[in-house]
């Protein structure tokens, strides 16, 4: 429309001056083309239209503006033409585009966030997950601190007896006891089935020996669905600087077993 309206309302050049002498239209031509290949291009994508709206205007109005740089090879423009309709519409246009990619890229950047962050949260309690729990203990390699197993007494007799989705609020209640617990020194973690993790990120043995007793207390006093109680065992143990992941789990896991071993509802220290 752009090139048909220059042919009907403008002069052609004469011959010296116009495109024939002058190898200024490839160029132009060639970047009308590759703004038009980009822009089918980016419409192939799968996106949000609101998404595609900046770039493809931008793409658009960048695409008027190479138009009539072309036409300026073939037909005499005036010169209002060329400073305030060539020049303005391809600065809007690389305004917009660029505009358009900064919006692209932020909403991509959110997204990759949000998948990261799923990537180590348990889906039923919200709570981190066994991924992140090993991810933070190996980062803690160097640290002296408090490791926590604690598995939810007979927890298939619930399932049995009040059905899995009863079961599933259990967990759901557990994980939103043990969420309330969180600071800048406790984290704790669904690593599986009704297995849960508490890294407490102190060598106080008081301070951990009170944590681990709230946990039991509190627990005690969990209702669910208003008729099912519940208790839970925990293994516990301090992890030393420098011991290895594998060590910390097989010293705690046999402290958990333990717990359970000798009637369940109670901490055993390894």
């Amino acid at each position: 429309m752009v090139m048909l309206l220059h042919l009907m309302c403008f002069p052609m050049k004469q011959r010296g001056e116009g495109w024939i002498d002058h190898a200024g239209w490839v160029f132009d031509g060639l970047q009308l083309l590759a703004l038009n290949v980009i822009l089918w291009s980016f419409n192939r994508l799968l996106m949000k239209p609101r998404l595609r709206l900046l770039i493809n205007t931008g793409l658009i109005i960048w695409i008027v503006s190479a138009a009539f740089d072309v036409m300026d090879e073939i037909v005499r423009q005036p010169l209002w033409v060329a400073y305030y309709i060539e020049d303005v519409t391809q600065l809007v246009g690389m305004l917009s585009v660029s505009l358009g990619v900064f919006y692209i890229v932020r909403y991509l950047n959110d997204k990759y966030a949000n998948a990261s962050i799923d990537s180590f949260r348990d889906e039923l309690t919200s709570l981190p997950n066994r991924r992140y729990f090993m991810t933070t203990l190996r980062e803690l390699t160097d640290e002296a601190l408090f490791v926590f197993l604690i598995d939810i007494d007979f927890f298939k007799k619930i399932n049995d007896s009040f059905g899995h989705d009863r079961g599933d609020d259990v967990l759901r209640g557990f994980g939103k006891m043990l969420s309330t617990l969180y600071d800048d020194n406790i984290l704790a973690c669904r690593i599986g089935g009704e297995e849960f993790a508490v890294i407490v990120n102190t060598t106080d043995i008081i301070a951990a020996q009170q944590i681990a007793g709230q946990l039991l207390s509190r627990t005690r006093t969990l209702v669910i669905a208003d008729d099912i109680r519940f208790t839970v065992s925990i293994g516990a143990c301090l992890k030393k600087e420098q011991e290895s992941v594998k060590d910390v789990l097989k010293r705690v896991d046999v402290a958990l077993y333990q717990a359970k071993s000798d009637g369940r509802n109670r901490v055993q220290w390894a």
